[in-house]
């Protein structure tokens, strides 16, 4: 006869084992991802400012009531693609995505000492100079970002500071853009 332990500890180890596949799984069953929300909203490479959240509703899920988003679906499979956004403060936070939500890339404004930032997100496979090494003379503030994927999402996350720089804070995320557009950048023929 087995001992009363021996089966408890085999009970807690199946569970255990359950529950971590369940939550590892779980990005690949959810019914709607953000990749598939974003996907009604706007067209790939392009710049979406989310409405501010509330209760009623979200673009994504999890959004926080006191911060504006804007994000990008992007498509890199036709070349690298140019994200230009400005950073109020330290706070504010730029994230990348890929398709299943995972996090490869985060970075914010306090790391960047800066207010006016310019990516490249490429795959990893292409070095900076296949893109074009001219860039790098023409941009001081520059980072490139090696996607692990050929599409993905980037997140600007923008905290208000209070009533007083809604507007300054919305003002700033019109002016971010995401595109093919890279000025400077061509894919060699």
């Amino acid at each position: 006869m087995k001992s009363p332990w021996l089966t408890s500890a085999g009970a807690l180890l199946l569970a255990g084992l359950i529950h971590v596949l369940a939550v590892l799984g779980m990005p690949y069953v959810a019914p709607r991802s953000a990749w598939e929300r974003l996907s009604a909203l706007s067209n790939t490479n392009e710049m979406l400012i989310l409405p501010a959240a509330v209760p009623e509703h979200q673009g994504l899920p999890l959004m926080a009531p006191d911060v504006r988003y804007a994000v990008c679906r992007y498509d890199i499979s036709a070349g690298p693609v140019r994200l230009s956004t400005q950073l109020l403060d330290d706070f504010w936070m730029i994230a990348f995505y890929t398709p299943e939500g995972q996090n490869f890339y985060t970075i914010s404004g306090g790391e960047l000492k800066r207010d006016k930032i310019e990516f490249v997100i490429s795959t990893q496979s292409e070095a900076i100079f296949e893109v074009g090494a001219s860039i790098l003379d023409d941009i001081d503030d520059l980072v490139v970002v090696a996607a692990p994927s050929h599409e993905g999402i980037v997140v600007i996350r923008a905290p208000l500071s209070g009533p007083s720089y809604d507007a300054r804070t919305d003002e700033a995320l019109q002016h971010s853009s995401c595109s093919r557009k890279l000025t400077g950048i061509d894919r060699p023929s």
